[in-house]
């Protein structure tokens, strides 16, 4: 009995060692958790404004019935501008502030802010295609945005032409001196280049504008002002419209809650919260935004377009990789080291900024 079961072992050793020639080396992948503590709920709740609100969505006939309403308000008017919020992006997987997943709301209820999505990899929604297709169209003539996720350049609007994006966006860094934008092809990492060693301010990008001034990435920040040539054009055409679209703003964030009655024009909000400029609107709509456009292109008879393909957006040059994009190309650029070799965190992120460095100054080059 006892040569038979060490005859069963060396068996079963021989064969999990062959096996072990066959198998693939593992990787543990960790999510990594924003900072967050007890006591985190009075800070979610303050950015609230000290309550939790709650959605209320319409039935749909209703919302139909509103896009109606603003289709005609449409046809009649001389400057239509459209103003959105976070909501127009919560359908592509991004998290509002405050909704019932919203960064805000989740922080004051206790719960981590989910960031597993990759916000940069996001594609423009219905809404956002809806939009471009109303300022082609000429029926609206301007977008004022304060989403910083880059989905109405990415949908094929042109920053200072016909859109305002009032609180800076992921693909655009900036020149502190002269105010230049430069649109870039990679998202723009805020401390990327202080990781990497290029800069020892923790909001420049490492690079520099032509005036000699260091570009920052463009993103704003509560008290921070807002950039004054997105904000001049934004209010040269609040003053000549004659109708606001607002769509998934909360209307609570000064001076783009202003702009949009600046002249005591008509005006439709769309967002599923109350907003404190209700009583102003001639139009009310709590249903979901891509709900609202779908009636609102069909009362206007107008198609909506499939979101640009990565190909057709090279090809009018407004490549947009994502994050984990520009993570995979700079992956060759990283040390190799052995299988038994440990390398701590804070050395591997900075290696992976060095990396994600070389491969921004390839792609700009």
């Amino acid at each position: 009995a006892k040569r038979t079961t060490k005859i069963t072992h060396m068996s079963l050793l021989t064969l999990l060692q062959a096996k072990r020639t066959n198998l693939r080396p593992t990787v543990t992948v960790v999510r990594p958790h924003p900072c967050i503590q007890t006591g985190m709920e009075s800070l979610g709740l303050s950015a609230l404004g000290g309550t939790i609100e709650r959605e209320h969505e319409e039935q749909e006939e209703t919302t139909m019935e509103r896009a109606r309403e603003t289709a005609r308000a449409l046809e009649v008017a001389k400057h239509a501008v459209i103003y959105t919020g976070a909501g127009v992006s919560t359908s592509t997987g991004i998290s509002d502030y405050r909704g019932p997943n919203g960064v805000w709301t989740s922080l004051a209820e206790g719960r981590i802010p989910d960031e597993q999505f990759d916000i940069t990899s996001a594609q423009p929604s219905y809404t956002h295609m809806a939009i471009v297709k109303l300022v082609e169209e000429k029926i609206c003539h301007f977008v004022t945005s304060t989403n910083l996720d880059g989905l109405h350049y990415k949908s094929g609007l042109t920053p200072m032409e016909n859109l305002s994006e009032m609180h800076g966006s992921i693909f655009c860094e900036r020149c502190p001196r002269c105010q230049h934008d430069e649109l870039r092809p990679f998202p723009i990492r805020r401390g990327g280049a202080l990781a990497a060693g290029t800069t020892e301010h923790p909001r420049m990008t490492g690079r520099h504008c032509k005036c000699g001034g260091g570009f920052m990435d463009s993103g704003i920040d509560f008290g921070q002002s807002l950039p004054m040539r997105h904000l001049g054009l934004a209010e040269s055409h609040a003053k000549l419209s004659d109708f606001s679209l607002i769509v998934g703003t909360s209307m609570r964030v000064a001076p783009a809650s202003e702009l949009p009655f600046q002249n005591g024009q008509q005006a439709c909000i769309v967002n599923m919260m109350d907003t404190p400029k209700d009583n102003a609107a001639t139009i009310r709509c709590y249903g979901k935004s891509d709900t609202f456009f779908y009636h609102l292109m069909n009362e206007l008879g107008l198609e909506v377009k499939m979101p640009p393909s990565k190909e057709e957006m090279e090809e009018s040059g407004r490549r947009c990789l994502s994050a984990t994009e520009m993570k995979k190309l700079a992956a060759v650029h990283l040390p190799t080291r052995g299988d038994r070799e440990y390398v701590g965190k804070a050395q591997r992120e900075r290696q992976m900024a060095e990396a994600l460095f070389m491969v921004e100054e390839e792609l700009i080059r």
